[in-house]
């Protein structure tokens, strides 16, 4: 179940079902932090996360948004940019340089 919020953190994952998102972020921001939770569902992580269950959450949620041949194909036109990259990908700067130091890639900063 996913509710919405107005304040506080941008995103909760609620044990057992539920995830609750901030109203009023932007479109990727919301994807982003929804893929992110998704990430600590799928762990079955409880709540008051510890660092490597954020890390976990991030990774699930770059390999979740970023396909390997899109990423190649924007890399190609927009170079190693991250903030074009992932404009143009669609998820935040955070996920996308998760994914990428997943996959060894290294986006200028």
């Amino acid at each position: 179940m996913v509710r919405w919020h107005r304040h506080g953190p941008k995103a909760a994952w609620l044990p057992p079902r539920t995830i609750s998102l901030r109203d009023g972020m932007t479109d990727v921001a919301t994807l982003c932090a929804l893929a992110h939770e998704l990430g600590h569902a799928e762990a079955g992580d409880p709540p008051g996360h510890t660092g490597t269950a954020e890390i976990r959450a991030d990774r699930f949620a770059a390999r979740l948004l970023i396909d390997a041949t899109e990423y190649r194909a924007a890399e190609l036109v927009y170079g190693s940019h991250p903030a074009r990259l992932a404009h143009e990908l669609g998820v935040t700067t955070h996920i996308l340089t998760t994914w990428a130091a997943l996959h060894e890639h290294t986006p200028a900063t």
